[in-house]
């Protein structure tokens, strides 16, 4: 994930240089600006990766020696809404659905269980399904406008709706004794904050911008009956999202 943030900065920044050089003395869009209402629509890919921390359980068992989280990919769409508030500053949300972020968890058996159950391999991979409809709310900061470019700052907090939570069939699993991956609650409350670019063109704003969000408190729901969720404590999801916006 680091890996992959550094080039999308790379990327970002030689936009920056690139936006400096060639911005033509021709304003576009010159009441933009002064709109007190934009809209637009929003594509990115995001990168998350779940920061884990064990139970006290963890270390009165002898099933796992270890758990592991991976990161996973998905792409958002969204729907871009911006409020002027003054010159330099501006309110808006960014609502967006993220597809394609299931969050894997690795769980490592010990070797005194493996001894006991021959049958089962060293390590098992846990999907956990995450389609997430996210809420925002950014206060964004606009530094002057240099011709046709210019650069701003967000930040702000959102809120996320789980679309792929089911507690019911996470009950019905358990009634079964199938042990299901752990469960994740339904909404999640979280913050970011990023920077990005404005483009003006003839005919739109083109803003590529690069974000980091965290959420806030547990995402998990711990079940002490699930051994899968009874050695974990608590999950937080950390993402980073590259994305570009198209403004009227």
């Amino acid at each position: 994930m680091i890996l992959r943030a550094r080039h999308i900065i790379f990327l970002l920044t030689a936009l920056f240089v690139n936006g400096l050089l060639v911005a033509q003395t021709r304003l576009n869009r010159e009441n933009h600006d002064l709109l007190p209402f934009y809209f637009g629509i929003s594509i990115g890919y995001n990168n998350s990766n779940i920061q884990s921390t064990r139970a006290a359980a963890f270390e009165g068992q002898s099933t796992f020696s270890r758990v592991e989280p991976h990161s996973s990919n998905g792409l958002a769409l969204g729907f871009v809404a911006t409020k002027r508030l003054s010159d330099r500053f501006e309110i808006r949300t960014v609502p967006k659905l993220i597809l394609g972020g299931s969050k894997y968890l690795s769980y490592y058996y010990t070797t005194d269980y493996l001894q006991e159950h021959p049958d089962k391999k060293a390590i098992e991979d846990i999907k956990l399904p995450a389609n997430i409809f996210s809420i925002p709310l950014q206060l964004k900061l606009n530094s002057d406008r240099i011709n046709n470019f210019r650069v701003f700052m967000f930040a702000g907090m959102k809120y996320d709706i789980n679309l792929s939570a089911n507690s019911a069939e996470y009950k019905a699993a358990m009634q079964l004794d199938q042990n299901p991956p752990p469960l994740f609650r339904k909404g999640d409350v979280g913050y970011e904050g990023g920077i990005g670019f404005n483009f003006y063109l003839p005919f739109t704003v083109i803003s590529p911008q690069i974000k980091l969000s965290n959420t806030l408190g547990n995402s998990h729901v711990r079940d002490v009956e699930n051994p899968y969720s009874n050695v974990m404590q608590r999950f937080r999801t950390q993402m980073v999202v590259f994305s570009v916006t198209f403004e009227q």
